[in-house]
């Protein structure tokens, strides 16, 4: 989801950069944010939010709202609208692989 000053040629150019079937990009611009807003009610419950990483069980299915993850993680920070355990600065592509291979049970190669 962009933040307030992107749009949607960003948008579709930072989507080019992760081609994977698996992968659902999705532009909600600014003022609107319906998604931020859905998530931020259903999953994060400190307002809307961007830069954050959600991970699901193959078959989640978003319905009334989006469904639980099985773990996420952000780069908010301090403040109102940030979970504390779920910050991932300074260790987020530790988290994102430590998830990635809770959901699929596959190790991450490369770097």
């Amino acid at each position: 989801m962009p933040g307030f000053n992107d749009n949607e040629k960003t948008a579709k150019r930072i989507a080019g950069t992760m081609m994977d079937p698996r992968v659902k990009h999705f532009y909600d611009p600014y003022p609107g944010h319906r998604a931020g807003k859905a998530f931020a009610t259903g999953v994060v419950k400190r307002g809307p939010a961007w830069d954050i990483y959600f991970f699901y069980d193959k078959g989640a299915t978003w319905t009334q709202g989006p469904p639980k993850p099985v773990d996420w993680w952000h780069q908010l920070g301090g403040g109102a609208r940030s979970d504390p355990e779920r910050f991932a600065a300074g260790v987020l592509a530790e988290k994102l692989h430590d998830s990635m291979h809770k959901v699929t049970g596959a190790e991450c190669t490369g770097s």
